[in-house]
């Protein structure tokens, strides 16, 4: 079973799907920082497509998690 969480305070602010989005990023940015991985100018990044997005989140259309993401 897979379970997604979010951030209430992102979600009162950009809605839930952005919150989710949130959270998922924020996850691999700091995996990425306990990792030493994906450093670039000072900052600590991850990536991902619409279409990985799709995958990871199959409830969510693209044109959702485009709108989520211009909110973020």
């Amino acid at each position: 079973m897979t379970e997604h969480h979010f951030n209430v305070e992102v979600a009162k602010e950009c809605g839930v799907n952005a919150s989710i989005l949130f959270t998922n990023i924020y996850f691999w940015v700091e995996h990425n920082r306990a990792n030493g991985a994906n450093f670039h100018d000072g900052t600590y990044w991850t990536f991902n497509s619409m279409k990985a997005f799709s995958e990871l989140f199959p409830y969510l259309s693209q044109k959702q998690i485009n709108t989520a993401l211009k909110k973020l």
